[in-house]
């Protein structure tokens, strides 16, 4: 024979069940979000594997055409190294 269970321990029940389904989806949202960080992340090693492929280029060409030596940005000078 069936018995009844009582309003607390339904309502008890209830809130198990609802707390799961809310850490559940909690936990898929992480995880989408860890994709999407994962995938931005490549991204941006790429764009940084990138960029110090341009920056190879172009201080090759600049030590084929002044040497070896530093440049002062803020002074559009170039100070060859003393060899």
């Amino acid at each position: 024979m069936a018995k009844k269970l009582t309003k607390d321990e339904i309502k008890n029940l209830e809130d198990i069940r609802n707390t799961y389904s809310g850490v559940a989806r909690a936990i898929g949202e992480s995880e989408i979000g860890i994709a999407n960080f994962q995938a931005r992340k490549e991204e941006l090693i790429e764009n940084l594997r990138k960029l110090n492929e341009r920056q190879k280029i172009i201080v090759e060409g600049l030590e084929s055409k002044y040497g070896k030596g530093s440049i002062n940005l803020e002074t559009s000078e170039f100070v060859p190294i003393q060899e």
